[in-house]
């Protein structure tokens, strides 16, 4: 039997709203880690806040030129979200006062890869789950999972020869002082997957690090290999340089130190993935030192 063409054209339309339907939700977020895990599971936001800021400090993975800027973290610029007309917001408590601001615009989902115990692998699959969920595709979330896990097995037999080698990760305020991270974070999350040890046994709050100077980094074991994670200031190496105190010190040779790329510390699973693999990439490299 011939069909008609009306037919055709309504099966054209059925089509076309059904893919409209399906279509992946426009979220917008103030928050990082959301972005990163949004943007690793392919759904990136269409907008995000201090955009700039974040190819700095995170830029892993890097956000399309597609997303928009929307103000500062914590000064969201409302008119240019107006304009954006984004489906909904994703974001985690940290910009609760915000809120009512943001539910003017579109509605505001909550989420926190944090605990107040800090960063926990179990809890960030269950977040990022959540985050699949809330976009309308799951399968994306577990396979970011599955990657995540994936890279650790393949990772961990490679590094197996420094899981006697206590390592400090930390980043520099300035010449003078520093973040070390402890067991509250992120790193400490993929040192425990990949067997590794870390060397701060002392307190981290509970975005993982602990407010430390140059003299504390001589409570460190001995053989410690110090794991310095940018950004920071232009000058820090050169004021090092110039401290006697860090030419005492066993990291002034590049053999006892390693320099990251930047590595969000409050970041989720694509953080995590890329921490490994630097790990992975630098650990060996004993005689080329990556660049302050």
């Amino acid at each position: 039997m011939n069909k008609r063409f009306s037919d055709g054209i309504k099966l054209l339309l059925l089509s076309a709203l059904t893919a409209v339907a399906q279509a992946a939700p426009r979220v917008a977020t103030s928050d990082w880690t959301i972005a990163e895990t949004l943007t690793a599971m392919g759904h990136p936001p269409v907008s995000v806040a201090d955009r700039r800021v974040y190819d700095v400090w995170v830029n892993h993975p890097p956000l399309p030129q597609s997303v928009k800027e929307a103000g500062l973290r914590f000064q969201p610029n409302l008119e240019r979200l107006h304009q954006i007309k984004p489906d909904f917001f994703v974001q985690s408590p940290w910009f609760a006062a915000a809120k009512p601001q943001f539910e003017k615009i579109a509605p505001v989902y909550e989420l926190d890869f944090s605990t107040p115990a800090g960063i926990t692998y179990a809890h960030t699959l269950q977040t990022t789950r959540k985050l699949g969920k809330l976009v309308g595709d799951a399968p994306a979330a577990e396979k970011l999972i599955r990657d995540t896990e994936t890279l650790f097995a393949q990772t961990a037999p490679k590094l197996a020869k420094y899981r006697k080698r206590p390592l400090a990760v930390v980043q520099f305020s300035d010449g003078r002082h520093l973040r070390i991270y402890g067991k509250t974070s992120v790193f400490q999350v993929v040192m425990d997957k990949l067997g590794l040890k870390n060397a701060w046994t002392g307190a981290s709050n509970n975005w993982g690090f602990e407010n430390i100077t140059l003299v504390d980094l001589v409570k460190l074991p001995p053989d410690t290999l110090l794991v310095i994670v940018k950004p920071h200031p232009q000058n820090t190496r050169k004021t090092l340089e110039n401290s006697a105190l860090w030419q005492r010190l066993p990291f002034v040779q590049p053999a006892n130190r390693r320099v990251f790329a930047p590595t969000w510390s409050l970041g989720a699973l694509p953080s995590m993935q890329l921490f490994a693999k630097q790990l992975a990439a630098q650990m060996p490299s004993e005689n080329k030192e990556g660049a302050w």
